[in-house]
């Protein structure tokens, strides 16, 4: 399933003019709370169930790269992981200005490089031993077929795509800011092929109120995502869910009491 009612590049500008006017106020809200963190020496960020699957890739002395990267800290925790060369990729330049000062900041040898994915140079072509992707990524993107295309084309023989997202299904539910809303009601359809068009803001770390620029956020299956990878020639190896929200919108679903999908972790492998 694409989105074909604009080009590609009016939306994905479009979403670069949202963050970065969204990026001071998450700044504003964390930027002290990763300074405090990554100010001790060999910090992680990243925890949980992701640590464990990343720590089962052997992530040390691989190269990384980092799709949507936003801050950069949890590239930088891959690197006190021990990994080898990491390029962080975001099309934000207030994220990268913020992701690279931190790293120079505390001498975490991380990369930072202003890029709409989908513009990433033939350079980084068959580079890295692991694409990855966090949280927040895939929403934005407009065409999930050529992200995996250029995804799997970083990766050099045996590489793999690491995922850790929110899950489809939340989509379908309400967010923690409809507050009068059954956190357990089906209030969105699951197929939706055309994005959502907001301008209320996109501040979820400080929860700030403002009108922000016009952004874009796609709506994509479990079958938009496996087929975007298996047809970019990649292999499924790893797929697991989980009832944990890692999104931070959706916490009512969370505590609902009642264990629904709302993330998941895939692994697929270059042949």
């Amino acid at each position: 399933m694409d989105n074909p009612q604009k080009p590609l590049k009016e939306y994905t500008q479009a979403n670069r003019l949202a963050w970065n006017q969204a990026m001071p106020h998450h700044q504003k809200a964390n930027g002290s709370k990763w300074d405090d963190a990554f100010s001790k020496p060999g910090f992680i960020a990243i925890t949980g169930v992701e640590l464990e699957q990343l720590k089962s890739l052997s992530v040390s002395g691989k190269n990384v790269a980092h799709l949507c990267c936003n801050n950069g800290v949890e590239l930088m925790s891959l690197k006190n992981m021990g990994a080898g060369r990491c390029v962080g990729f975001d099309i934000s330049d207030a994220a990268i200005e913020e992701a690279s000062a931190r790293a120079s900041k505390f001498a975490i040898s991380c990369e930072f490089t202003q890029s709409d994915v989908y513009d990433i140079p033939e350079q980084y072509n068959d580079a890295f031993d692991i694409v990855y992707v966090s949280i927040g990524c895939f929403g934005w993107l407009p065409d999930l077929k050529q992200f995996s295309r250029k995804a799997a084309s970083l990766l050099g023989d045996c590489g793999v795509i690491f995922i850790h997202e929110q899950h489809p299904f939340t989509e379908m539910l309400p967010t923690d800011d409809i507050e009068d809303a059954d956190p357990l009601k089906i209030i969105e359809p699951y197929f939706r092929p055309e994005p959502y068009e907001e301008s209320d803001g996109i501040d979820y770390v400080g929860n700030t109120t403002y009108e922000s620029k016009t952004n874009y956020w796609f709506v994509w299956t479990l079958s938009d995502i496996f087929m975007g990878l298996i047809e970019s020639g990649m292999r499924i190896a790893h797929f697991s869910e989980y009832p944990a929200d890692i999104s931070t919108i959706h916490r009512r679903n969370q505590e609902a009491g009642v264990k629904i999908p709302l993330s998941y972790i895939l692994i697929a492998e270059r042949p």
